[in-house]
């Protein structure tokens, strides 16, 4: 069995705790543009914080390519609606910054612009990698084919010991681990490696407030 040990203040495990592999996509609304975030580690902050996934776009502002793919497919309203449900983006201008220069192994040359779909578990690979201009009809259904589509449940575990959590892990899946005191915002508190198809166990929790725990998987 594998164990995941986090240190956390006291608090109580409710008797029932909410575990969710995925969010909903929910289409919010379009009054502002997609927020692009400036550096990996800012993506990778906000990502694991809420549970999403990483959307790279390396490019040029001056590459009509990329201004057509940033500003056209994913602002459609497919596109956008999934973005906002399932994914943080970084938009890495590949004059000024070196961090795009991690998922471009094997490619040689290539049309602008870089997309990569990244685990923030796992930052320096890459889930998924494309180049160029790619029609809305193509693009939704790659970014869609990396979300986790089903539910796991998983069992608190009271009787003995400090409270912790366990499910069955599944073969080729990353797991993550987050909290919330109210449903609304969710806290990332640790990620686990690769399941092998043995039980996870989350443990370390104990004691006053009440929390609830996403567990989230991704492959």
């Amino acid at each position: 069995m594998r164990t995941f040990d986090k240190s956390m203040k006291t608090l109580t495990l409710c008797a029932w705790v909410l575990l969710v592999l995925g969010f909903p996509l929910i289409e919010q609304g379009r009054a502002a543009g997609l927020t692009w975030h400036a550096s990996r580690a800012e993506a990778v902050t906000a990502a694991r914080n809420s549970a999403k996934l990483i959307l790279l776009l390396a490019g040029r502002d001056t590459c009509g390519n990329c201004t057509y793919m940033k500003t056209t497919v994913c602002e459609s309203p497919a596109v956008r609606a999934l973005i906002d449900g399932n994914y943080v983006c970084w938009y890495c201008p590949i004059d000024y910054s070196s961090e795009w220069e991690a998922y471009r192994g094997g490619l040689g040359g290539f049309t602008l612009p870089l997309i990569c779909v990244i685990d923030p578990g796992d930052p320096l690979n890459y889930l998924d990698r494309s180049t160029s201009i790619q029609a809305i009809s193509v693009f939704q259904p790659r970014l869609l084919d990396h979300l986790p589509t089903s539910e796991i449940r998983a069992s608190p575990i009271l009787a003995s010991g400090a409270p912790r959590l366990l499910w069955p892990g599944e073969s080729l899946f990353r797991y993550r681990v987050l909290e919330s005191t109210d449903f609304a915002a969710w806290r990332f508190v640790g990620a686990l490696v690769h399941g092998d198809g043995s039980p996870i166990e989350f443990t370390g929790v104990s004691a006053d407030t009440p929390r609830f725990y996403r567990v989230m998987g991704f492959k």
